[in-house]
């Protein structure tokens, strides 16, 4: 648009002018409709946006059979220019695909059944009766919670609906459980960027390189229900430590961590606060 104003005040000076007036009239016009096209290509190629009214099914970009997704009513969706899902606010709990999925482990959900389905008992059992079964790559995600869909369809993002563990890296052995009843993302190829631990956890952040002193070989424990960022090789970037931490820096200089505090870590050394 601003583009668009500069070019009309440009011709308005221009068609005053009295030397070769045709000629430069007939480039700038030349360079006008130009502009109007692109300016129009833009905008048919920009994402759209709707606000549903009632619980809609749509189909999530990069999903090439559809299936009964619903999103909720008075909330924004996110389409591409296929109509296809970018974002959007899920009308109930969904079991999907993260774009992790690959680095699920035990991934299994639980169904409960009616007491009919399995034999009959002479005594009384204090349990409800159920199956364990495969969730071939998916997790059950949270309704009322928004999603965002990468272009395979898998999701990038979503508030998980039950503890996920995850191998941390492609490079080395480890898993990480991620706590329910928070968001987890992850980068288009799948690795994990952030969550939130279920768990106390010990992992290696950005510069252990420099924390080889003692026996712990540069691994820090992380605080339960607190959340943590990873980069693409799965070393910490941000998180908090279960107790206070002396950290040592690439410069040679020593830096007291404390506990339950968010610390940014990087290849130099650690921030906190």
């Amino acid at each position: 648009t601003i583009v668009l104003y500069f070019l009309l005040v440009t011709y308005a000076i221009i068609c005053l002018e009295s030397v070769n007036e045709v000629i430069i009239m007939r480039k700038v016009t030349a360079l006008l409709l130009a502009a109007l096209v692109l300016v129009g290509a833009n905008t048919a190629l920009a994402d759209k946006t709707i606000t549903l009214d009632k619980d809609t099914k749509l189909v999530p970009q990069g999903w090439t059979v559809a299936d009964d997704i619903k999103f909720k009513k008075n909330t924004v969706v996110k389409l591409n220019d296929d109509g296809q899902v970018i974002e959007g606010v899920l009308a109930s709990a969904t079991y999907l695909r993260p774009a992790g999925w690959k680095s699920l482990a035990s991934n299994y959900y639980y169904v409960e059944r009616s007491a009919p389905f399995f034999p009959p008992r002479f005594f009384y059992h204090p349990y409800r009766p159920g199956l364990v079964i495969p969730a071939d790559g998916h997790v059950r995600y949270m309704g009322n919670k928004s999603v965002t869909f990468a272009k395979d369809g898998t999701v990038l993002s979503g508030v998980i609906d039950n503890d996920v563990i995850l191998q941390l890296s492609d490079n080395g052995y480890g898993f990480v459980r991620f706590k329910n009843d928070n968001l987890l993302t992850f980068d288009a190829d799948g690795r994990v960027i952030s969550g939130t631990l279920a768990e106390a956890t010990k992992l290696r952040p950005l510069g252990w390189q420099h924390n080889l002193q003692d026996e712990s070989a540069g691994f820090v424990e992380f605080k339960s229900g607190t959340g943590i960022t990873f980069d693409a090789n799965g070393l910490v970037t941000n998180g908090s430590l279960s107790k206070k931490t002396l950290w040592h820096n690439a410069d040679g200089s020593t830096k007291e961590l404390g506990a339950k505090a968010p610390v940014a870590f990087t290849a130099d050394g650690a921030e906190q606060g």
